[in-house]
């Protein structure tokens, strides 16, 4: 058996639907984070997060290394990595880490929930 983390299946419902998204290009990155990728999910999530939650994730994504987290248990390559109580599931390649989505944040499901605040983080499709 494969040891890592385990994620259960609500989880990889919204981990496949934020693949998707960055598979069909719906997807963006922080200006301030250009080798991130997020899943339009995964960005509506972060914009939900406070203030004190979104920096502690950027802080960690900015120094963020392809061996970062724990691998999915089965998971082909993605990783959870624990941040301020969150949990981001993510592909990391050699330039470039691809996030799906954050879990643990005040939303569940933020494209049920109407438009995410603007906050101050400027977004470029990526």
């Amino acid at each position: 058996m494969s040891a890592g983390a385990v994620i259960n299946s609500q989880d990889w419902y919204r981990v496949r639907r934020g693949e998707d998204q960055i598979a069909w290009g719906r997807c963006w990155t922080a200006a301030e984070l250009p080798g991130v990728v997020f899943s339009e999910r995964a960005r509506a999530e972060f914009a939900f997060l406070e203030a004190e939650r979104q920096a502690a994730l950027r802080s960690a994504l900015r120094e963020l290394d392809g061996a970062a987290g724990q691998p999915v248990a089965h998971g082909g390559g993605r990783r959870v990595l624990g941040i301020a109580g969150l949990r981001v599931i993510l592909r990391a390649g050699a330039n470039r880490v691809w996030i799906s989505t954050i879990r643990g944040g005040p939303v569940l499901d933020p494209e049920h929930t109407g438009p995410a605040p603007e906050g101050d983080t400027e977004w470029v499709r990526a």
